[in-house]
């Protein structure tokens, strides 16, 4: 007849052994291991703000230089002074008035006919360029070739870059840095997830349970797939959200916390009030992590994913000991 404590172990089911499966479930990896993989994404990237300035809204004096611009003395008309802001300045320099002002009103920098004034060639916008003026004297008076065209357009373009850090007015840039990070955030996630996991296979080999070490090694696909949807889907978050507020740290965190943001507005009804208000901090916590994260560099990211990793081992192997420990007694 089995003893009372027999009794009362078998009818409550603690003694029922848990599949190695099943506790590999409970430390399973936070969605916060994503952050380093994102923050690296980007700084990589360099994420740049855009912002565009209109014709309307220039100073009066570039639209008069504008307006004079490789003229030879005479004025061009405001319509064909639009023209050649339009079609002449990079889209780079148009991200703030220091950029437009950069290449329109730099004396090294001159409007130069790609069909020379000398052979008939006129001041409207499709027949020129912003080149260096050693350039422009080098030419002189024939007609300027495709590479020198390019050459003249890759010089403004730095001139433009360098003039506004931080703020772009080319809108295919901004696109490029979105996917860039997202596609950068994804494989950073999917491999920091994938050293999540065999780190907590090592804990729980280096504990002597290999059948849980096995059974986290299975994980590790669904992991990767995980982390690279997670590092896709903030890191567009992250590049799309500095684009229209600004690119700075402050920005970059909400950016990395926006879709649990939106996760939980969308949940909102089905929680209770206690519920939402912790989650709330929750998220604004994740926010402030964040934001650390993108301040402290490349010290942060690598500190942040080392600590994931030491824990996800640390955690694994106290386990594994105590269900060993369990078994023994």
């Amino acid at each position: 007849m089995p003893s009372s404590s027999n009794r009362a172990r078998s009818s409550s089911g603690s003694s029922t052994p848990r599949r190695p499966a099943d506790l590999v479930d409970t430390i399973d990896y936070p969605a916060s291991v994503t952050f380093p993989a994102v923050a690296a994404a980007n700084a990589f990237a360099g994420v740049e703000a855009y912002r565009s300035i209109r014709f309307e809204d220039l100073p009066s004096d570039l639209v008069q230089q504008l307006r004079s611009d490789g003229t030879h003395g005479d004025m061009r008309t405001m319509a064909e002074a639009r023209a050649v802001f339009d079609h002449n300045v990079p889209a780079e320099a148009k991200g703030s008035i220091d950029g437009i002002r950069a290449v329109v009103d730099d004396p090294s920098i001159h409007w130069a006919h790609r069909q020379p004034h000398a052979n008939g060639g006129g001041s409207t916008a499709e027949n020129g360029v912003y080149a260096p003026a050693e350039l422009n004297w080098q030419v002189g008076d024939r007609r300027m070739s495709d590479a020198e065209i390019a050459e003249a357009e890759a010089y403004t373009f730095e001139v433009a870059e360098q003039a506004t850090p931080g703020v772009t007015g080319d809108l295919a840039d901004v696109a490029g840095d979105t996917l860039e990070t997202g596609a950068f955030g994804g494989v950073m996630g999917g491999g920091l997830a994938a050293v999540h996991r065999l780190a907590q296979a090592q804990g729980f080999r280096d504990a002597g349970r290999h059948d849980l070490a096995a059974a986290c090694e299975e994980k590790i696909g669904d992991d990767v797939a995980k982390g690279a949807m997670n590092g896709v889907l903030r890191g567009t978050a992250v590049a799309a959200t500095q684009a229209v507020l600004g690119a700075n740290p402050f920005t970059a965190g909400i950016g990395l916390v926006a879709p649990d943001a939106i996760a939980l507005l969308t949940q909102k009804d089905q929680l209770s009030q206690e519920e939402y208000e912790r989650k709330s901090v929750e998220v604004v916590g994740k926010g402030v992590l964040a934001t650390v994260l993108v301040c402290a560099g490349p010290i942060g990211w690598l500190g942040l994913a080392g600590l994931s990793v030491a824990m996800a081992y640390s955690k694994a192997n106290e386990q594994a000991s105590s269900s060993q420990q369990m078994k023994g007694a």
